[in-house]
C-alpha cells in the first residue's frame, strides 16, 4: 500500500512482497515511476548499477476494483444508462462499462460532460486518456483537477454519476461533501 507522509510517498505494505518475488539483495536500487491512479512502474538496478531484467518473473496481479469505487451499480444492465458512485480521488478512471458504452476501444474521443449538480447546469467537452492494462486498455478523464474545480468536487467527496449511451454524455448528478468525524 502506498501512503503519503509530509508530502512524500512511501510503502506501508507490500515492499516485502516485491523483495521476495524478485529475490532482491541488499545494495539493489529500486526506481518507482508513478503512473495513473495507484499504479507504478518499477525498475531494479543491481549493486553494480546495471538494470536487472525480470522477464522470467511471473507476478500475478489480482483484479481489484478501483480504490475510489464505492458502488458500481448496473441499474439497467442492458439499458442505455449506467449509474455509479465514486469517492473522488486525485484521478478518475472511467468504469469499464462506461468505456464500452462510449466505444472508446474503437475511437479515443472527447466525452460530453454535464454538471447537473450546478445551478444552472454546465456542459462541456472533456478529453480522455488511455492507459494499457494487462488485457486491453482503461480510460481516464483528462485534466481531472480542473474538472473537479469546475464541478465543485473535492477529494473524498462522494459523487453520483450517470452515463447515457444514446446521448454519449457523462453526467455528474450529485456531489456529497466528505465530512470528517470529530472525536
Amino acid at each position: 500500500m502506498i501512503e503519503t507522509s509530509d508530502g512524500k510517498f512511501g510503502f506501508t505494505i507490500g515492499i516485502d512482497v516485491i523483495v521476495s518475488q524478485l529475490q532482491l539483495e541488499p545494495g539493489c536500487f529500486l526506481l518507482f515511476t508513478k503512473k495513473l491512479g495507484n499504479n507504478f512502474n518499477l525498475k531494479v538496478f543491481g549493486k553494480n548499477g546495471v538494470e536487472k531484467n525480470f522477464l522470467d518473473v511471473d507476478v500475478d496481479v489480482p483484479f481489484v476494483a478501483p480504490i475510489d469505487a464505492l458502488n458500481e451499480s448496473y441499474e439497467e444492465p442492458h439499458g442505455p444508462v449506467h449509474r455509479f458512485s465514486r469517492m473522488a480521488a486525485t484521478d478518475f478512471m472511467l468504469p469499464d462499462r462506461v468505456s464500452e458504452m462510449a466505444k472508446l476501444d474503437l475511437c479515443l474521443k472527447d466525452i460530453t460532460v454535464r454538471l447537473l449538480n450546478r445551478d444552472p447546469p454546465v456542459q462541456f467537452s472533456n478529453g480522455i486518456i488511455r492507459e494499457r492494462k494487462r488485457e486491453g486498455f482503461r480510460y481516464a478523464l483528462r485534466h481531472w483537477s480542473k474538472f473537479m474545480k469546475t464541478a465543485g468536487i473535492k477529494v473524498r467527496d462522494t459523487v453520483d454519476f450517470s452515463f447515457d449511451e444514446n446521448e454519449q454524455v457523462l453526467s455528474v448528478i450529485k456531489v456529497v461533501p466528505y465530512v470528517t468525524s470529530s472525536n
